[in-house]
């Protein structure tokens, strides 16, 4: 079985590569197509056959681009093409509108922002045909394509998993010492780039929700002066302004009981110091609260996307309406009342989430949908369970 995966980042998309090590394990012959960057370079050092690509959409380079992928797929004769980002998907069907291509096309799609808009919604649509599958991320993505009109057993669905060996709690005092905070202040936190409202898809608010935690962290500290807001993440793709626009609300709304660290590179470490995460998202396929669950900190997140697979409301989190700062509030005012039943809830999360977000078990699912896309089984069962 071989498989050329198409990537659109050399520097990014590191679930994918650590998706791509438990493939090569299973047997499968892997390849991938990408720009250069660190990451082409540890595929190269894993022994992963790699096609320098630059992805573009653009007419005037296309052709040229076009005639090189041309001999990616003449070169390597791929059985299944895997592409992880909705720009691959889109080029590789338009290559194979003016080329001939009758292999399978599977999309793994990362996230369901593009599914939440008519146009981007209806341009992954509209040039599938008979060859595509889909492996959605999460559960509101399977049901969004099977509702769209994709029959049920083209749609498998299969989380990025995580390297759990990695993956380990930390003991306090890292973050209480770098802001001074006593060991009694009940720190909530949020974990998340500051990505600008795109106006062009009618986005109002950061899709972070960065404005919803600062006017619900006030609500809270007006209750109690011992709860502190903590903002890791910083401006993600120049959004500079947009960011300093976020630091004058939060300190406008939470005074000294808001601190702002930037974009981290030790932010593991510093969850030890947490007792409440909170991931307002407006659009999030399991976000950072994967990571909160997987390190036993108790979670509050928006009911979009596939945030509900993993926060399940009094089992493993609390999940609120998005664009709710009172609900929001009141959940963290819940956990600092009751926090035993808090933690508890974050333990359950991690044991469930060690098994299903076990990047050994999703990538050995994903070498099983390749057998049952080639062998045309329409009767494939995830080797996981996916719910609660």
């Amino acid at each position: 079985m071989k498989v050329l995966h198409l990537i659109k980042t050399g520097v990014g998309a590191t679930w994918a590569y650590r998706q791509i090590q438990v493939l090569t394990a299973q047997g499968a012959e892997v390849a991938v197509c990408l720009p250069e960057g660190k990451m082409s370079d540890k595929y190269t050092a894993d022994g992963v056959e790699v096609f320098y690509f630059e992805f573009s959409l653009a007419p005037q380079k296309l052709w040229s681009s076009f005639r090189s992928f041309k001999k990616i797929i003449k070169v390597y004769k791929p059985d299944i093409i895997h592409s992880h980002f909705l720009i691959t998907t889109l080029y590789a069907r338009l290559y194979r509108m003016f080329n001939k291509l009758e292999i399978p096309l599977v999309f793994q799609v990362p996230g369901p922002l593009h599914l939440e808009h008519y146009l981007f919604r209806n341009a992954d649509l509209v040039t599938s045909n008979k060859y595509d599958r889909w492996i959605a991320s999460c559960k509101w993505t399977q049901d969004k394509y099977v509702l769209s009109g994709i029959a049920p057993e083209r749609v498998f669905l299969s989380y990025y998993g995580t390297d759990m060996t990695f993956v380990k709690r930390h003991p306090k005092g890292d973050l209480r010492t770098v802001l001074g905070l006593n060991e009694d202040d009940f720190i909530v936190a949020m974990v998340a780039y500051m990505y600008k409202p795109k106006k062009y898809i009618g986005q109002k608010k950061g899709i972070k929700g960065h404005e919803d935690f600062f006017e619900a962290m006030a609500k809270c500290i007006a209750q109690n002066k011992k709860i502190k807001a903590v903002v890791i993440g910083g401006a993600w793709d120049g959004a500079m302004e947009y960011e300093m626009g976020l630091m004058e609300m939060g300190k406008r709304l939470c005074g000294d009981n808001i601190y702002f660290m930037g974009s981290r590179s030790d932010v593991p470490e510093l969850y030890g110091d947490i007792d409440v995460v909170v991931h307002p998202s407006y659009s999030e396929n399991l976000g950072g609260a994967a990571e909160s669950l997987l390190l036993e900190v108790p979670t509050i997140a928006s009911n979009v996307g596939g945030l509900p697979d993993i926060v399940v409301p009094g089992v493993t989190g609390y999940l609120v309406n998005p664009g709710s700062p009172s609900e929001i509030a009141d959940c963290i005012m819940d956990a600092y009342h009751n926090y035993p039943a808090a933690k508890d809830m974050a333990i359950t999360g991690r044991k469930m989430l060690t098994t299903i977000l076990d990047v050994n078990n999703t990538g050995k699912e994903v070498y099983q949908i390749y057998n049952s896309i080639l062998n045309k089984h329409t009767d494939y069962v995830p080797v996981l369970q996916k719910a609660v």
